[in-house]
């Protein structure tokens, strides 16, 4: 964009307004990306043309534009300081978000590269005691992680956290009249608690909105904190739903109109319209219905984006094959698991985005996930995963599915891991290219190409040249050598490769253990590729920095061909036809 502030015209605009430079540049900043989008706020479920007016507002009052998740024909964007925005975070342990343990952790997010820190709230730590309210850790951290230049995503651990209660307060466990529990089969108490009780949604919403509203005074203006996620894998373990008398009479009567209707379902019960699932849709209805009411009490006050993680299962989403993998025994039952996400999203519009934890060791099961999570009502978002496979699928999310965030769980956790340093180095390579990652996703312009065992090469298909991606892992011995221990040991596919086509014969190549060589697209008029310019660099505030010129030479009657080491690269590639 070129810069509308000359001298004159910024001092003239300066005086008038009584604006400084820099809220003039965020307006113009805002102006563009608001042209450049046809955006669309995501208000509950109300998709709204044209938030310019809204954003402009806010970098009047505050100096930057909210954060906010937009959609632009098929693709989802979320929006950070008025630009698209990728976040590549590390999601800090369960326990870990007390300030001596956040301190220890920022280095670690530092080794990772990451843009974004995601830390648990815990309801029983800023209301001990009921109706009182202590912010002192929380702003600790917080002012942390603005130091450390990290974005934030705040994880709240209310009503819900992994299926159960552990993080309310004791003043809340310990009066079970008041505060529900849910009832299992048998008529006993398990340690989640109930959905349907409008005390404790009370509660949990009076705690939540005080959060934000203190969030909003003391982040207004840096907008350090990006999104909410409330409550966590939320649901119940140990019943499928609650049993008690309140629930049972629920439950034996008809549907709720508006879900009927959401839902395009003729009127019955829960049995008669859901069948076999009857019971986890009744709980996934109520929890659904509970955690929306929190969310909207939050977004009243400070409207930040919204998702809830899912512990998945059922239905094949999970690993458990050694297990029957049901609600409320093998994952919570409840919660938005794959073939509940379009009750959800029915019946949760103050929920932007629905993002399911993955933990599978499966490629085939990774990539189910990521299918059934981009819908065109809801964008890729994984808050958790880790494991060997999650660097290489990291990949995949970027150029199949437009994912707007990866993160990987456990960050803080000692020295850093094979995968997790794996998934650092992604964040290395890919991470000063997110201009461009924004700009083509949803397009065939960007693709990636992923190792898998028994899988050595991928070819893959742009406008005027076709690629052949081939991956050279390590501890495998190249063709022809003898056998040896190292050869023969089973060892984690490690090849990797984003492309993208910056423009017709100049393509950006990032990734790991691979070799990419180029052809004319079949069919052509042309016979072969040759390499013009072979850069390897980054870029800097959108401008490319070149580190190292690589060579051109091809051999003879050798493909044009570019090779990605071990530790990764980003390469710039200049082709000609001929």
């Amino acid at each position: 964009m070129k810069n509308p502030f000359n001298s004159r015209g910024e001092n003239t605009l300066s005086s008038f307004l009584g604006l400084s430079r820099a809220t003039l540049l965020a307006l113009a900043l805002t102006a563009a990306a608001s042209s450049a989008f046809a955006q669309t706020n995501l208000a509950g479920s109300r998709f709204v043309s044209g938030p310019g007016t809204v954003l402009a507002s806010s970098v009047l009052s505050q100096g930057k534009p909210l954060p906010q998740l937009v959609k632009n024909g098929a693709k989802f964007s979320l929006m950070v300081d008025g630009k698209p925005f990728i976040m590549m975070g590390g999601q800090v342990g369960n326990f870990s978000a007390y300030p001596d343990q956040m301190e220890r952790a920022w280095p670690k997010f530092q080794q990772m590269n990451a843009n974004t820190v995601e830390y648990p709230v815990y309801w029983n730590v800023i209301e001990p005691v009921e109706g009182q309210f202590d912010f002192t850790a929380f702003d600790t951290i917080l002012r942390g992680a603005r130091a450390q230049k990290l974005h934030v995503i705040l994880l709240w651990f209310g009503t819900w956290k992994n299926g159960a209660m552990d993080w309310t307060p004791n003043w809340v466990k310990a009066n079970p009249a008041r505060f529900p529990r849910v009832l299992d089969y048998g008529g006993k108490p398990i340690r989640s608690l109930s959905p349907i009780s409008k005390t404790t949604l009370e509660a949990d919403k009076r705690a939540y909105s005080a959060m934000m509203k203190h969030l909003k005074e003391v982040d207004e203006t840096d907008r350090t904190v990006i999104m909410m996620q409330v409550e966590n894998e939320p649901g119940s373990l140990g019943s499928v739903r609650d049993y008690s008398p309140e629930a049972n009479r629920l439950f034996n009567g008809p549907v709720p109109a508006s879900l009927v209707t959401a839902l395009k379902m003729q009127p019955g019960t829960w049995k008669q319209l859901f069948g076999r699932i009857a019971e986890e849709a009744f709980s996934a209805y109520y929890l659904s219905s509970y955690i929306n009411e929190v969310a909207r009490a939050g977004r009243e006050i400070y409207p930040l984006p919204t998702y809830v993680n899912v512990w998945n299962g059922g239905y094949g989403s999970n690993d458990n094959f050694d297990q029957f993998d049901r609600p409320g025994e093998d994952y919570p039952s409840g919660g938005a698991v794959s073939h509940m996400l379009d009750l959800w999203k029915a019946n949760a519009p103050d929920i932007n985005a629905i993002a399911s934890d993955i933990y599978h060791r499966s490629p085939m099961n990774y990539r189910m996930i990521l299918d059934r999570y981009t819908r065109p009502d809801n964008p890729l978002l994984i808050v958790e995963t880790g494991g060997p496979i999650a660097a290489r699928f990291f990949f995949y999310a970027l150029a199949d599915y437009s994912a707007i965030g990866f993160s990987p769980f456990g960050v803080d956790g000692g020295t850093l891991s094979p995968d997790m340093a794996a998934i650092g180095a992604d964040f290395r390579v890919v991470g000063s290219a997110v201009p461009i990652l924004t700009e083509l996703q949803g397009t065939p312009r960007l693709r990636a190409a992923v190792e898998e065992t028994d899988i050595r090469s991928r070819n893959l298909i742009f406008n005027n040249y076709d690629l052949l991606a081939r991956f050279r892992p390590a501890g495998r011995a190249p063709a022809g050598a003898a056998p040896s221990a190292a050869a023969s040991a089973p060892s984690e596919p490690t090849g990797r490769v984003l492309i993208a086509e910056l423009n017709p014969d100049e393509f950006l190549l990032m990734g790991f253990d691979s070799a990419v060589s180029f052809r004319p697209v079949q069919g052509s008029d042309f016979t072969a590729a040759q390499l013009v310019k072979v850069l390897e660099g980054y870029y800097d505030n959108g401008v490319w920095k070149t580190t190292r010129e690589g060579s051109t030479s091809q051999g003879d009657y050798s493909p044009a061909t570019v090779n990605l080491p071990a530790q990764g690269a980003m390469i710039r590639v200049t082709l000609m036809r001929y």
